[in-house]
């Protein structure tokens, strides 16, 4: 379903000369789509993304890469505030949250797969895969290693206060853009100040050698695996330093639009063992065990395993208790 931008929408452009110091100064775009279309909560709180924070009044705000976003649901409507302003917002709204996927169509494969699939997609209507910047996607799960998610997400919302350009402070809340590609590539590590404050210790470096590479394999590397198959770009996001099968399928998916990446977790190998049972003979996640686990998953969901996957990854979560 494509959303339908109200003619608030074409006044994005019209900025007064001075940053706008609250939200309610910037101009919104409302497009309509029901929740069971697009759940905000579930798509942006499910462990795929670090920079959004729910407000009391029902609004996600986060920056997405260089822009401030604010985003809040109203009935049938979803009402998108930004700065900088951007250039089409509908095509923004619609590529970040990959509404190109008929989820009633994906429903009605998944809910005849398992049990458990049906149970989540009862649970979290609307929850959709984000189509995210991949070189934010590759950066921030280059600190994601034996990590959590609100772990994670402390420690980018510090390296951008510090590294990061100001963007605005709305309604007292400062918003700091992720930082670039050569600054995390230049950063003076050890640094027991920084690593203290984001709590990310070795993972810091794993992020300069990271972002070192992708500066060395130059602009459009990286967005030029589109282009490839999956197997070929997976394969080529592990050629680099700290980059492993799960942080590739996780830029596969969540960065590159590969809707048949699954990225193997805890999560994803315990449910693993349930969904396909004696096939997995390994108790432990080796990488052939990792290949083997992919592969179960993409025969039984199809070509959005990615999404089966992210369902289910959020379904154990929060009978666990680890959302929040």
């Amino acid at each position: 379903m494509k959303p339908s931008p109200s003619s608030e929408g074409r006044q994005l452009t019209l900025w007064p000369a001075q940053k706008p110091t609250t939200w309610a100064e910037i101009p919104a775009v409302r497009f309509e789509l029901p929740p069971t279309e697009l759940s905000l909560g579930a798509s942006l709180n499910c462990g795929q993304a670090f920079r959004w924070v729910p407000s009391t009044d029902g609004a996600w705000t986060g920056v997405v890469w260089d822009r401030a976003i604010r985003l809040r649901r109203s009935g049938d409507f979803v009402e998108l505030r930004s700065y900088p302003s951007l250039p089409d917002p509908e095509a923004w709204f619609s590529a970040y949250f990959r509404l190109d996927v008929d989820l009633k169509a994906l429903y009605s494969q998944f809910q005849r797969a398992h049990p458990y699939l049906a149970e989540a997609i009862s649970l979290f209507p609307g929850l959709r895969v984000l189509g995210q910047p991949p070189m934010e996607v590759i950066l921030s799960y280059a600190l994601s290693v034996n990590n959590s998610v609100p772990r994670i997400s402390r420690a980018i919302e510090v390296l951008s206060r510090r590294f990061g350009h100001h963007i605005a402070t709305l309604d007292g809340v400062s918003y700091h853009a992720f930082p670039r590609l050569e600054v995390l590539a230049g950063l003076n590590l050890p640094d027991p100040d920084l690593t203290a404050e984001t709590g990310a210790g070795w993972r810091l470096e794993n992020l300069k050698r990271v972002a070192g590479a992708l500066l060395a394999r130059g602009e459009g590397w990286l967005t030029g695996l589109r282009a490839r198959p999956y197997e070929d770009a997976w394969a080529e996001l592990m050629t680099l330093p700290g980059i492993g099968p799960k942080i590739a399928d996780c830029v596969c998916l969540f960065g590159l639009r590969f809707d048949e990446a699954v990225p193997v977790d805890t999560h994803i190998w315990a449910l693993a063992r349930e969904l396909f049972g004696p096939v997995i003979s390994a108790r432990t996640l080796t990488p052939a065990a990792y290949r083997l686990v992919s592969r179960l998953y993409r025969e039984k969901f199809g070509s959005f395993a990615g999404w089966a996957q992210e369902y289910l990854y959020h379904w154990r979560r929060v009978k666990l208790g680890r959302v929040g």
